[in-house]
């Protein structure tokens, strides 16, 4: 995937997408798109299950095997395809 610029249409939908993961994770500090899973509290599978359940209630299909690859909030925004493509570079 391509690195896009972060634009401000980009930078709200990061910041929402911060909030869903926080909000899932019941995560009360603040989480930053470099975050590394394994320092977050609440990622564990509970917590997964949780991102997974509010991902397809948003019509978002994810596999719970891509969850084993992910290293930070960075690797999970790319997976779902939270970047719209149609951004330039």
């Amino acid at each position: 995937m391509h690195r896009k610029h972060f634009t401000q249409e980009i930078k709200l939908e990061l910041n929402k997408f911060l909030m869903l993961i926080s909000d899932a994770l019941e995560y009360e500090g603040v989480l930053n798109i470099d975050d590394h899973v394994s320092d977050i509290e609440g990622w564990d599978s509970l917590g997964i299950l949780s991102i997974v359940a509010m991902l397809d209630s948003m019509g978002v299909a994810v596999n719970l095997g891509q969850f084993e690859r992910i290293k930070t909030i960075r690797e999970l925004f790319d997976t779902i395809g939270a970047f719209d493509d149609s951004v330039e570079n």
